[in-house]
Order: structure tokens, then sequence, then C-alpha cells
């Protein structure tokens, strides 16, 4: 079965019916919902746009002190500013839509409770979204709601505690990854985007921490830096996702081989590929 443990829902780009298309003609059996997390946001599609996607990988990578530089600048008084566009930045994550989306197709959805510690939503609200059908876990996001991974304290001792998964978007806050696994050990732990900004750093430490995942969701990967993540940390560390429908390019035109293409390209036998595309995540969550 596979697996989608990281995609967003929001209509004004494509809509449940096309999702629900899309996951069909790239046998994808379920896909985990999370609240969008800025306004609608098409990509064009240039080369000088690939271009700059391209130095920013390079520069994360071997020049990260540079690279975590240009990715703090990317968020800005309540924006994300990307190839000279600003998209604003939902402080409070709609959760409702993801709530609705599964009640509408609730054998093709599970739900992410999208949390921003910085603003006053109660512990009690989160659980009401917990107790509803098919959610699964607590999605959170110190890089576009800018706060200390410390502010996470409360909801990582509640996911630990219930035996829940979050996931987590790092900020570039010095040393953030270790934050979590090391407070709280129990705690199953998924980092987005493979762990950007960290990459490199993030695979060495995570491959030791039994609890800690990364997924290989987004456009600020490519298929070298998932093969390089496969091979870092084993195929038993890393789940599929697909980030969309951010990186599409029109409404209701995304493209679900791109990143699925990503996995099926990976030089290991087709059993481990099936962990990634879905064993892994099933096993979290079960």
């Amino acid at each position: 079965m596979i697996v989608d443990c990281h995609f967003h829902v929001d209509e004004t780009m494509l809509t449940l019916e096309k999702m629900i298309e899309g996951m069909d003609k790239n046998n994808v059996a379920k896909t985990a919902l999370i609240a969008p997390m800025n306004e609608t946001m098409f990509e064009v599609n240039s080369t000088f746009q690939h271009n700059i996607q391209q130095l920013f990988r390079s520069l994360i990578l071997h020049a990260p002190q540079i690279g975590l530089k240009i990715y703090d600048g990317l968020v800005k008084d309540g924006y994300l500013k990307l190839y000279g566009n600003s998209y604003k930045i939902f402080t409070k994550p709609n959760n409702d839509m993801v709530a609705a989306a599964i009640d509408r197709f609730p054998d093709r959805f599970l739900g992410w409770v999208t949390v921003n510690p910085m603003i006053p939503v109660s512990m009690e609200e989160v659980e009401l979204y917990l107790h509803k059908p098919n959610f699964i876990g607590v999605k959170v996001h110190p890089f576009m709601h800018r706060y200390s991974i410390k502010a996470l304290d409360p909801l990582a001792a509640m996911c630990e505690s219930k035996g829940i998964p979050m996931i987590i978007h790092l900020s570039s806050e010095r040393g953030s990854y270790k934050y979590l696994p090391e407070h709280y050990p129990k705690l199953k732990l998924i980092y987005a985007h493979a762990g950007l900004p960290f990459w490199k750093k993030l695979w060495k430490y995570v491959k030791d921490q039994p609890n800690v995942f990364v997924d290989t969701s987004s456009d600020y990967l490519n298929s070298s830096l998932v093969k390089k993540a496969v091979e870092s940390l084993g195929y038993r560390k890393v789940l599929y996702g697909c980030d969309g429908p951010y990186g599409m390019k029109a409404f209701n035109e995304y493209d679900y081989s791109a990143k699925k293409a990503w996995i099926d390209s990976l030089q290991i036998p087709d059993n481990e590929k099936e962990y990634i595309l879905g064993k892994n995540f099933l096993q979290l969550i079960g």
C-alpha cells in the first residue's frame, strides 16, 4: 500500500476530486493531509527559477552558513518570499479543512493537526481534533511560524505520552534537530523535507535515533538528495511524501508521478521501496 505522509489540502489549488484522481493514477491508497500553510501559490515554469532552486540546494549542502542565511530570509513579516513574490502565511492553520476532507473521503484521507504554539490554542482543542476520525498526529512549523524549538515542549510531551507522531518543518535554529529526540526519547518524530535545512548533519544524527524519521516531500529536494538521504539513513528511516499542492504551476494540474519517481528510481530492491512508499509510515501510526 502506497501512503503519502505529507500533503496539504487547498482547493484553491487542487480539488479533492482531482487529488484522488492523481492518487489513483499513481496507486496512492491514502494521503495524510495538512492544513494549508500559506495563501494560493503557483510556481512559474522558468529556467531561472530552476537554477535558483539548484543553487539553494548546493549552498545548504556545501556552504551552510550562506545557505541558512538565505533560508532564514524566505520568511519575513508573516510572508513567505519566493522568486520575487510574497505569500501570506496563515498564523492559525485551518484544521477544519482537513476534517472536512476526511469526512468526504474517509477511506482515502488521514489528517495531521497543525498547531502554532505562538497563538492561544488550548491543548483541549488539539485533543478535540485528535479524537476525530483518521487524525493521526501533530504538524508543527517553526520555520514559517518563527519560534524556538523549546516552544514545542507541551505538544511534544503530549504526543510522546499518547504514542502519536509529530511532523516538523525545522527552522535554522542551531542544533534544533537534536532537541526533541534528546528531551522526548520516545516521541515518534518525522523531519519534513529530508531534514531541511540541516540535511547531512541531521542524517548523521538521526541514524542512531530509533524513533526519528525523515520524509521525501517538497521541491526543496530532488532525486539526488532523496538518494543521498536513503543511502545515509537506510530505507527503514525514510517516508514517502509529496508536499503538494505546492510546486504546481496551474490549477488542478498536480503531477504525482514526479515525486514518486524519486523513489522508483532508487537502486534498491522493490521490497525496500515498499517500506519507503508506505510500510514505514503505516507502522509509525499503527
